[in-house]
């Protein structure tokens, strides 16, 4: 039996499914686990040194990229430990070679078990088709702890988190599923999920988030879950993450999940440029856009749109044009400032690494940072998104930001456009990557 120490430093603001689910499965392998969610709980150096000193096994949980980063720090802290650290996650192939200790990625749940039993590590992504355990949410701090769904009216709920699948059935160039999964796509069992729904909503739970990169890569069975889910656990509410192209292939869904209590959906718009669009492989065109806001308002779902507003490809017109395409979308309120300032990350594994360098935008590659550094061709655009991102950490208004906007791209204002400050459901705390 081995003693293991699963570390989780920031999961979107849910209950850190990164270690809810290899716990499970240490436990099951017979090995005695115990965690901290850095996120949430106040852990003194002195209490995480010794709890590590203690682990045979040390896995720090990095599901993305802000985890990476933040679990290098926490592997910093721990001197002399690097033999008994591991990173695991989506995010962990970056982590390699920083000498802080080996990493792991594709489906890691059971690579732990083997670490933990003695096997060696693989340096290549793995992947399985076993069905998972239920995770383990009782090693977790409780529900009340984390992000909470607003309603319609304002009231918060404690929220839950499942993920039906793991991978994706797409390439998107920028995301940082297509290094790892390629295209590949897993189920974790309908069995599983439902019992994982149940007793989060036994711990409290009202709303439950699907976190799986999209809802609808496998459209029965998200079908099913929902169902079952309403079924099991009437007037519960539900959000999901679905692309735009899907929101469109399964259109003839949308009035049933709405009816079953999927409150708000988030779907990666990205851009408005159609360009941009065929470059980042997302599947849809920017006229797409106006069709899945038609499908979903008139289905009586929210839409949450994310965007991805600065990279090498974005001319300053089109950056304009999207801040356009928010206001007389009536999108605003539901575009937090940090959305306007975001800037393509850029791992080291990642697709787009060499038609940046073709065209001469790589300037050098920051391990610390785990992204390469770009400049854009306009430097006005690099000056701009660095005002913006300094404008959303003050939670700047986007007339603020519009303004920024066209005075650094020497454009003429156009007049706020008038819409009704219309509250729409939503968690309590944003996401970002």
């Amino acid at each position: 039996m081995a003693r293991v120490l699963l570390i989780s430093t920031y999961e979107q603001g849910h209950q850190p499914l990164g270690i809810a689910a290899p716990a499970a499965a240490l436990i099951a392998a017979g090995h005695d686990v115990s965690a901290f969610d850095l996120a949430v709980e106040s852990v003194g150096s002195d209490r995480l040194l010794a709890a590590a000193d203690e682990a045979d096994l040390i896995g720090i949980s990095t599901p993305m990229h802000t985890a990476a980063r933040l679990g290098i720090r926490i592997a910093r802290q721990l001197i002399g430990m690097s033999d008994k650290i591991v990173f695991y996650g989506l995010a962990a192939n970056s982590l390699h070679d920083l000498g802080l200790g080996r990493a792991i990625s594709g489906d890691t749940d059971l690579q732990l078990v083997r670490l933990a039993g003695g096997d060696d590590a693989s340096n290549v992504p793995l992947f399985d088709r076993e069905l998972r355990a239920v995770p383990l949410r009782s090693i977790l701090p409780p529900l009340d702890q984390y992000a909470r769904y607003r309603d319609v009216s304002g009231v918060s709920h404690f929220a839950g988190y499942v993920e039906a699948t793991r991978g994706c059935a797409h390439r998107c160039t920028h995301c940082p599923l297509t290094p790892i999964y390629a295209g590949r796509l897993r189920l974790n069992g309908a069995e599983t999920v439902l019992a994982d729904i149940d007793q989060q909503v036994a711990a409290g739970a009202e709303h439950i988030t699907f976190g799986d990169p999209d809802f609808l890569n496998a459209p029965e069975l998200a079908m099913d879950l929902v169902r079952e889910t309403a079924a099991r656990h009437p007037g519960i509410t539900f959000d999901a993450t679905i692309k735009v192209e899907h929101l469109i292939e399964h259109q003839e869904l949308l009035p049933e999940v709405a009816e079953l209590g999927v409150t708000f959906i988030t779907s990666a718009f990205e851009s408005v440029d159609d360009h941009l669009l065929e470059i980042l492989d997302k599947g849809h065109s920017a006229a797409d856009l106006d069709l899945v806001l038609q499908l979903t308002k008139r289905a009586g779902i929210a839409l949450r749109a994310t965007w991805l507003p600065f990279t090498p490809w974005t001319a300053p017109a089109h950056f304009l044009d999207l801040l356009r395409f928010i206001e007389t979308r009536e999108l605003v309120d539901v575009t937090p400032p940090v959305q306007l300032g975001l800037r393509l990350l850029v791992p080291s594994d990642s697709p787009l690494v060499e038609p940046m360098r073709e065209m001469g935008s790589l300037v050098s590659y920051d391990s610390d940072g785990l992204t390469w550094n770009w400049r854009h061709e306009d430097a006005r655009m690099d000056e701009l998104q660095a005002e913006i991102a300094g404008l959303a950490e003050r939670q700047a208004s986007f007339s603020r930001i519009k303004d920024a906007a066209c005075r650094r791209l020497e454009a003429e204002p156009w007049p706020d456009v008038a819409a009704p400050h219309v509250h729409r459901p939503g968690l309590t705390e944003d996401w970002f990557c």
